[in-house]
């Protein structure tokens, strides 16, 4: 008869063995995600299997393409350049144009969003992905998206993104106008809000005079700045995490000169942050404070960025 220590080594290597052949939780590693050159930030992208899963949504609006959900088949389908793969969360089984074909690692839900593998994905579509540390590198091809100039006084082409060269952020889309809930109150958004990881340095659009700054209930820690050279238009930074150092009512700044870090404050007291994912609004306001678009200005404007130190 087997000893007990001897039973529990056995015990203790057969749970080894048959823990092994689980999937176990994604290590601890940062792992990015940079499409044409444009880190994802807020993506969701951890290793399962030996595959790097990422958000499916947010990935594939980067390279351009289209998502769709069928919440009742929990079937998901992703559109590029004329080619459609669908897949179900919990199944290898996927189709793309109707032909048969086998994801590598079944996708699943994490939080809520569709987790894929990238590379399969990527490639899949024909487009080039590469891997190297803990960022996976995907290139499709296109020239950088050059947006026309909009009709407006505002389309100077000195006039720069609010973040740098450097940072990573989350494609942005025309928020303007979307209702907005606060103390049982909707009212309109009056602005462009882009995701980013909290610290992102957010740089002045154009140069001009800090005219309002600290805490504003709904917008947290902001900013409105006057320009120079169109006085009768206020550019508006909320929900900063922090200013900049020099920043202060009254302060002149400088195109491209950093004025605060991205965070999540507002809604409530001085110090409230946390009821919303980290970004920055963006808003602009006309003589008599009246919020006007400024989403093609933005996408007019992302074209130009700095390059911190």
């Amino acid at each position: 008869m087997r000893s007990k220590s001897a039973r529990t080594s056995i015990l203790v290597l057969a749970l080894t063995a048959l823990l092994s052949t689980v999937p176990q939780p994604a290590h601890a590693v940062g792992y990015s995600v940079v499409v044409d050159g444009q880190t994802l930030a807020n993506t969701p992208a951890e290793m399962r299997s030996g595959q790097l899963m990422v958000s499916v949504r947010p990935f594939m609006e980067a390279m351009g393409g289209g998502v769709s959900w069928n919440a009742d088949a929990k079937m998901t389908t992703a559109g590029y350049n004329g080619s459609q793969i669908a897949f179900w969360i919990g199944n290898n089984l996927s189709f793309q144009n109707g032909t048969r074909i086998w994801a590598p690692v079944a996708p699943y839900l994490s939080d809520g969003k569709t987790m894929v593998p990238a590379w399969w994905l990527a490639t899949r579509f024909g487009v080039k992905v590469s891997f190297s540390g803990s960022t996976l590198t995907v290139n499709t091809g296109r020239p950088p998206a050059t947006a026309p100039a909009p009709k407006s006084v505002l389309a100077n082409a000195n006039y720069v993104f609010p973040f740098a060269t450097s940072a990573a952020y989350d494609p942005y889309s025309d928020t303007m106008g979307a209702a907005r809930y606060w103390q049982g109150e909707t009212f309109a958004h009056e602005g462009i809000d882009i995701l980013a990881p909290k610290g992102t340095p957010i740089v002045a659009v154009a140069s001009g005079t800090v005219i309002r700054y600290g805490w504003n209930t709904l917008g947290g820690y902001r900013l409105t700045v006057q320009l120079d050279d169109q006085p009768a238009y206020k550019f508006y930074y909320a929900h900063m995490d922090r200013y900049a150092t020099g920043i202060y009512e009254g302060a002149k700044v400088k195109a491209g000169q950093v004025i605060g870090y991205v965070g999540s404050t507002g809604e409530g007291p001085e110090r409230t942050e946390g009821k919303f994912v980290n970004h920055l609004h963006f808003a602009i306001y006309d003589a008599n404070f009246n919020a006007i678009p400024s989403y093609e200005l933005l996408r007019y404007w992302e074209a130009n960025k700095v390059t911190l130190p």
